[in-house]
């Protein structure tokens, strides 16, 4: 059986883990772009091999690691020196100079803890004055597979989730916005109105999400009160949109008395009661900006 790797699409990197070298396949950039891959070279068979133990590396039947750089170098055309700068001495005691062939074997790590294979290598070289190297086989595919393998496709990448768009909450104060139980747009306090025209500038740069949420206190009817948190977050809501707010930006909504936030006796002056509620009469502003906007 006759295998050549000559015109394999593949090339060897070394990485190390732990201090152990391994192969890995990488590619090789021409001049004037695109890539070449070059493998590690040589034919599976074609050639007789001698047995292991002949071999001064045959205790234990373990061979060299052979630094893998070195060995994709291999090509034909070498002399006798070069392939021994690259590959070290062979390992049978066959004679040097005068023979045509040189006999190795390695061993190659698998990447799997302290597993490797181990594979015999003969380099032939050209009956010529000068032994120049003709070809290269391999005893078995099991070494030019590792060696030539593709490399592992790269992670995914991870998606990580944008962090929430940064929020603000702006509470106004309803008497301040409105004359007491009132929501109309002509019902507005000058100072009302001033904070809204101060406001609406923030809630256009960066197009941030809008939300106006009425609320009122314990007085009255819940659904009376109900009808006059959504009135009056609504009309928030129609003169930000006068001073150029989106309207596909900025929605209102009531929750009329379900949320209060004082703790007021019912056994006090009417008067003091309203007093006392003021902070339950409130609109409040929730701003979800796309990009954060200074507070101007």
């Amino acid at each position: 059986m006759k295998t050549s790797v000559f015109a394999a699409a593949l090339s060897i990197a070394m990485f190390s883990v732990g201090g152990v070298a391994f192969a890995q396949t990488q590619n090789v950039a021409l001049p004037g772009g695109g890539n070449v891959y070059l493998p590690v070279q040589g034919t599976v068979g074609d050639v007789d091999f001698p047995s292991r133990d002949r071999s001064y590396m045959s205790k234990g039947n373990k061979g060299d690691f052979i630094t893998i750089d070195n060995l994709r170098q291999m090509k034909a055309g070498l002399s006798k020196q070069e392939v021994r700068r690259l590959l070290g001495a062979p390992h049978f005691s066959e004679g040097i100079m005068a023979v045509n062939k040189w006999n190795y074997i390695f061993n190659f790590r698998t990447g799997v803890g302290d597993e490797y294979i181990t594979c015999q290598y003969q380099v032939i070289y050209g009956k010529n004055p000068h032994y120049n190297v003709e070809s290269m086989h391999w005893d078995g595919p099991d070494c030019l597979t590792l060696l030539n393998r593709a490399p592992a496709p790269a992670p995914a990448p991870v998606v990580v989730a944008p962090p929430p768009a940064p929020e603000r909450v702006i509470n106004l104060s309803a008497d301040a916005l409105f004359k007491f139980d009132k929501s109309g747009t002509a019902d507005a306090l000058p100072k009302g109105r001033a904070e809204i025209e101060a406001l609406a500038p923030t809630l256009i740069e960066g197009s941030p999400s809008v939300r106006v949420i009425g609320y009122t206190d314990r007085l009255g009817s819940d659904s009376y009160n109900q009808g006059l948190s959504e009135r009056r977050a609504a009309t928030i809501r129609n003169m930000l949109i006068s001073l150029g707010v989106s309207p596909s930006n900025i929605t209102s909504e009531g929750r009329g008395e379900s949320e209060q936030i004082t703790t007021c006796s019912d056994n006090q002056p009417r008067a003091d009661l309203i007093a006392c509620l003021q902070p339950d009469r409130r609109v409040q502003i929730i701003v979800r900006n796309a990009t954060p906007v200074p507070v101007r």
